[in-house]
């Protein structure tokens, strides 16, 4: 999705006449040229439907081939685009779905009407996904390696944050609510994100620490979440150096439709007595309403929630409340215009770390009462016109204005941040060959007890080409430059970020791919200028520290056969100048500094299957390596130094080097069962706390489901063994939880 900014209009916004005036004629021009156009188009409206049940399939993607043209179906399976005369194949493709193809016949001002009915398969099939290339594309094409989490395991798996979903994600890990791709990231407490979080197509990093968010993305309102591993800075610019991870959110239904989920559930004691420190059951609920409809030409959809929990440990209580609004329009012929709001708080305590491995769910004395209040609020906007089938423009233009304000024992820090942009992008398919041009503009203004008050800008620009030399060849080159501006040019940084994509078809059933790119991001402001005690330490301000820099590259290999489909990818990032915390020479003082050049290696092996009796079975393996270093006499640029051993090295933090993730579900008629594991090895290397007992991670969730006409009832049990493990030092993960939860449509 896309989105563009309005521009303020006014006394206070003067325009001169000469400007004016060629605004208008090249105004009256695009008119014109969509008036003309829209007299000689005809439409395509369907559905798509479920072949077995007839039921509409929602969220489908639908793209007609050789063209820039497609959309995604509504709640109601329905579809409509506006297409130029002529002979079309049009093409249905959801997860957990076999493709449908029919060919149709567009003719001038008439409607031509199509049902396509899609065979619900077992295991996942390759869907289309717009992340990685910035346009729809089936997963196939897709030169690097991309998951995706789809409509039904979302409803299945219902979850109360968006991470909760990503921790199941092959090569996705979390620790204290920062996000990695790959063993991208460590801990940094929060400040700077090396995966770019996309909300339909708009940024969701914060304007000062650079982090995310979770409770600020509406997870019952999730349609779909692409995936994207590896470096993705020549389209997405800065925090993209690891990866994206976009969410895709639900369209306006075509008739009126409410939905109601609830939930309730309680922690269990923890297993050693000593660590029992409430005699009171904790307990948590949340409550979510949402509708939608259209109204004349305008599709609307409403939602709010409200979560409240208890918490498992002191401080870990937190109360959440989210608003969000969604506008769809056609306002002419061969346009879509989409307007979203989205609004958060949350009041939580804070749990920086336990009292003793003794009293491991409770706080120091001290620090008990401390709290956090934060409030969110997002403005996305964005506005799609197609010339015809071959050329297409997309506006986008988005707000994000973050607050928080700490009231701890020994501090009363506070934030304020806005980060606002805009983009606009073509796109142009002349046969087997295929252009993406853009530019983008983005601003961060930060007004902080603990930062300071900051302004930065990024002024980007990038191209990319894709070539089809061969029905089983696809050949895809980009490029972007990014122009950074700190405080009115007190600091400039210039980056330039290139990519390469190759993706062979070797056989019906095989596809091999190879990759590589260079990966940046920008110092956050909260990484520059932070003043204050964090943990007890003293931290300063360090203006002068540099974009972190990476290239990665890899190999895959694609099988799909019958009802089991592998994936298979080698690969390796590099690292250079990545931030952080460091001693001050000759001082107990702590600033963050450009410290590490750091080389990770690895393999990861991603399954699906399905199996006999309504059985559905998955699993991803990463292995990685990950090592800190230097090159004692590097030669030839960066993207070569690959090939140059790492010397004096050792392990990185907080990387463990073994994940598995893997899933076995059932559905039969109404009733629906999951049984899910999660296990990371044991890390070998922390900072912090270094003699600190480790362990690894050992989790299985069970879920379970009935559905009864509009009504779904489902259980789940999260970390089933009560198993104690730390995700960072002197921090308990959650312990056995049980939650009930009822979906229902009024």
């Amino acid at each position: 999705m896309t989105y563009w900014p309005t521009s303020p209009r006014g006394a206070n916004c003067p325009l001169r006449s000469s400007k004016f005036l060629k605004s208008k004629v090249l105004l009256i021009a695009l008119l014109l040229t969509g008036g003309a156009w829209a007299q000689e188009r005809g439409f395509l409206a369907g559905r798509v439907l479920d072949a077995r049940t007839g039921e509409p399939l929602p969220g489908a993607a639908v793209t007609l081939s050789g063209t820039v043209l497609g959309t995604m179906t509504d709640l109601e399976g329905r579809f409509v685009l506006e297409v130029p005369p002529g002979t079309y194949t049009v093409e249905a493709l959801l997860v957990g779905y076999g493709p449908a193809r029919r060919e149709v016949e567009i003719s001038p001002g008439d409607t031509t009407k199509v049902v396509l009915k899609l065979e619900e398969r077992p295991l996942k099939l390759p869907p289309v996904v717009v992340t990685a290339t910035k346009k729809a594309q089936p997963l196939r094409e897709v030169p690097i390696s991309t998951s995706v989490v789809g409509k039904d395991e979302l409803r299945a798996r219902p979850a109360q944050t968006l991470d909760q979903v990503l921790r199941y994600v092959p090569g996705v890990e979390l620790k204290g609510g920062e996000v990695g791709i790959r063993a991208s990231t460590g801990y940094s407490q929060g400040a700077g994100s090396r995966v770019l979080l996309l909300v339909d197509g708009a940024p969701a990093i914060t304007g000062d620490t650079g982090g995310i968010n979770w409770d600020a993305i509406p997870a019952g309102e999730i349609e779909r979440i692409e995936v994207v591993k590896g470096a993705g800075s020549a389209l997405y610019g800065s925090n993209a150096m690891a990866g994206v991870i976009q969410v895709f959110t639900r369209r306006p239904s075509r008739t009126p439709r409410t939905w109601l989920r609830m939930a309730a559930g309680c922690y269990d004691r923890p297993y050693h007595p000593e660590w029992r420190w409430s005699s009171k059951l904790r307990t948590f609920y949340s409550f979510e309403l949402s509708h939608s409809r259209r109204l004349g030409p305008l599709g609307v959809l409403i939602s709010g929630s409200r979560q409240r929990s208890d918490g498992y440990r002191q401080n870990g209580d937190y109360l959440r409340h989210r608003l969000m609004g969604k506008l769809e329009a056609e306002p002419f012929p061969g346009s879509r215009a989409d307007l979203t709001l989205h609004w958060a708080e949350e009041d939580r305590g804070q749990f920086l770390y336990w009292k003793s491995q003794e009293h491991a769910l409770e706080v120091p004395e001290e620090m008990l009462g401390d709290r956090v209040y934060s409030g969110k609020f997002r403005f996305n906007g964005s506005f799609r016109l197609a010339f015809g089938p071959e050329l297409a423009a997309l506006f986008r233009g988005y707000t994000y204005r973050t607050y928080w304000h700490n009231f701890f024992h020994d501090s009363h820090d506070r934030s304020r941040a806005l980060r606002a942009g805009c983009e606009a992008r073509a796109e142009a398919s002349l046969g087997e060959l295929s252009f993406t041009l853009g530019g983008e503009v983005a601003r961060d203004g930060v007004s902080s007890s603990m930062f300071g008050d900051h302004r930065l800008w990024d002024v980007a620009g990038y191209v990319q080409t894709e070539w089809k030399p061969s029905p089983l060849t696809t050949l895809t080159l980009g490029l972007r430059y990014d122009r950074q501006v700190v405080d009115g040019g007190d600091k400039v940084e210039s980056q330039v970020s290139p990519k390469f994509g190759a993706t062979f078809r070797l056989s019906p059933e095989m596809v091999l791919r190879a990759s590589m790119g260079r990966g940046f991001r920008a110092p956050s402001v909260a990484e520059r200028f932070t003043d204050a005690y964090i943990a007890g330490f003293r931290v300063v301000p360090n203006p002068e520290l540099r974009p972190e820099r990476s290239w990665g590259y890899e190999v895959g290999l694609r099988w799909t056969s019958g009802n089991l489909v592998a994936d298979l990818a080698l690969f390796q990032n590099e690292y250079w100048d990545l931030v952080e915390p460091q001693a001050v020479p000759g001082s107990p003082l702590v600033r963050m500094a450009n410290v590490t050049r750091a080389r990770v290696r690895g393999v990861e092996l991603d399954l699906t299957a399905g199996l006999p009796l309504g059985f559905y079975g998955s699993l991803g393996y990463t292995y990685i390596v990950p090592r800190e270093g230097r090159i004692a006499q590097p030669y030839g640029p960066e993207f070569l130094q690959a090939l140059q051993p790492l010397e004096d090295s050792r392990e990185l933090p907080y990387r463990p080097r073994n994940r598995l993730v893997a899933s076995v579900r059932w559905k039969g008629g109404p009733f629906s069962a999951e049984a899910r594991f999660r296990y990371a090895s044991r890390v070998r290397r922390v900072k912090m706390y270094p003699q600190d007992e480790r362990v690894p991670q050992y989790v299985v969730d069970l879920l379970g489901g009935v559905r009864l006409r509009n009504c779904t009832f489902s259980f789940r049990v999260d970390n089933l063994l009560q198993y104690h493990y730390t995700e960072v030092e002197r921090n308990l993960a959650p312990i056995r939880s049980f939650t009930v939860t009822l979906t229902a449509e009024l």
